[in-house]
């Protein structure tokens, strides 16, 4: 195991200010702090980087086959298998430029034009995006940090349309760090089996989960599930390879898989992932579980710290994060729109989050703020001890009006 992997001095801030883009460090004026998107401030563990090395040294760089290297494959098969109880074979996957990429060739292979799809609502932007790219019509079912597996169905139910076509799901979902249960997920699950609707199960966050939480794969629970169910798998949320652009699809259907990779143009070599990137994954999958859990370790204690610091804002409200290492606090106790209130933030505290708004994450998270907290203590620290003079300033200032 990595030593010292997340302590204070393990955050490379200038390789950051230079490489970490999509909002975080690069992008931002030197003296902000920005806890916006979900990519770790830590570098990769060892293993994926002495694996990459020796690949690149070896000096051959050839085409993978379209849906991936035979290790890549195996190795997410055995995964699935070991850390899911997914009965998950190699043929069953397919690679992809990202778990990004993953959802926007599912939502081609398995969408025609005006088929709707049931999506909670809020939930991270790519869902309605990559539906509506192809041709569907993305169905917002509101679902907040506690609506029962009834309440959403009774939800999804009364948006049921024939053009209805698939159900899909987050988990652990983002922003809402809910870790939905196994009765939960079958609930939902056999709901959407029983209306003849195909479900996409998001579980990009899917080892980022807090005791006492557990997280269920969706197609672990049955196999008439599993035979509904396309799961989404990635590797930039727990061992912070977003910029490999790597992920892949499981499908343990030939009929629908083989639409999926068709709708790639993978076998054309127009879509295709990185030899690298896959080698990364595979080191990662085999030799980062160690690096792993002391990165979940180093999470919770950075989850419990954000809510202490989050429970001196007065009338602010969170849930506590089940998973994911974001949080979404509601903050309509410091003002009613939270795009203004992250530009306050970001100009008073020099501090960016990401507000909760509908580009983002859909209507459902109106008032909330979205913070990131993949980050050495001292960083978080001193960003909360900036936000809390002016978070002071702001319930002043509102009392006064």
């Amino acid at each position: 195991m990595d030593g010292n992997s997340f302590s204070d001095n393990a955050v490379p801030l200038d390789l950051l200010r230079e490489r970490a883009f999509n909002l975080r460090w690069a992008q931002q004026p030197a003296d902000v702090i920005p806890l916006t998107a979900a990519d770790p401030d830590f570098p990769v563990c060892q293993a994926i980087q002495d694996s990459l090395i020796r690949y690149v040294r070896e000096g051959v760089l050839s085409y993978a086959p379209p849906e991936g290297l035979p290790n890549f494959r195996q190795a997410i098969a055995d995964w699935m298998r070991t850390t899911r109880q997914v009965e998950c074979t190699p043929a069953e996957v397919f690679a992809t430029d990202s778990a990004a990429s993953a959802m926007a060739v599912i939502a081609r292979g398995s969408l025609d034009a005006g088929d709707e799809v049931l999506i909670p609502d809020p939930v991270d932007f790519l869902f309605q995006h990559t539906i509506t790219r192809a041709g569907g019509v993305p169905v917002q079912i509101g679902a907040g940090a506690t609506t029962s597996a009834e309440g959403f169905i009774a939800a999804m139910q009364s948006r049921l349309t024939p053009r209805t076509r698939m159900v899909w799901l987050c988990n652990p979902h983002n922003p809402l760090g809910v870790v939905h249960s196994r009765e939960w997920l079958k609930t939902v699950a056999e709901w959407a089996i029983t209306q003849r609707l195909r479900l996409l199960s998001d579980e990009i966050w899917s080892d980022i989960v807090y005791a006492p939480h557990q997280f269920t794969s969706l197609a672990s629970i049955s196999p008439e599930i599993a035979i509904n169910t396309v799961t989404v798998v990635g590797f930039s949320k727990n061992f912070g390879l977003a910029g490999l652009r790597v992920g892949a699809v499981l499908c343990s259907n030939p009929q629908w898989r083989r639409q999926i990779v068709v709708a790639s143009d993978a076998e054309s070599t127009v879509f295709g992932v990185s030899v690298l990137s896959q080698v990364a994954v595979i080191a990662a999958l085999r030799d980062g579980q160690p690096w792993l859990k002391e990165f979940v370790r180093h999470l919770q204690t950075q989850r419990n710290y954000v809510l202490e610091r989050l429970s001196q804002w007065p009338g602010v409200t969170v849930f506590p994060p089940q998973g994911t290492y974001v949080v979404f606090p509601y903050v309509r106790s410091l003002g009613n729109d939270a795009e203004r209130l992250c530009e306050h933030l970001l100009a008073r505290a020099r501090v960016a989050l990401v507000p909760g708004a509908p580009r983002w994450f859909g209507p459902g998270a109106s008032g909330h703020v979205r913070i990131c907290f993949a980050t050495s203590r001292r960083i978080l620290q001193e960003a909360f001890d900036r936000m809390d003079s002016v978070v002071k300033e702001l319930v002043e200032e509102k009392q006064r009006d």
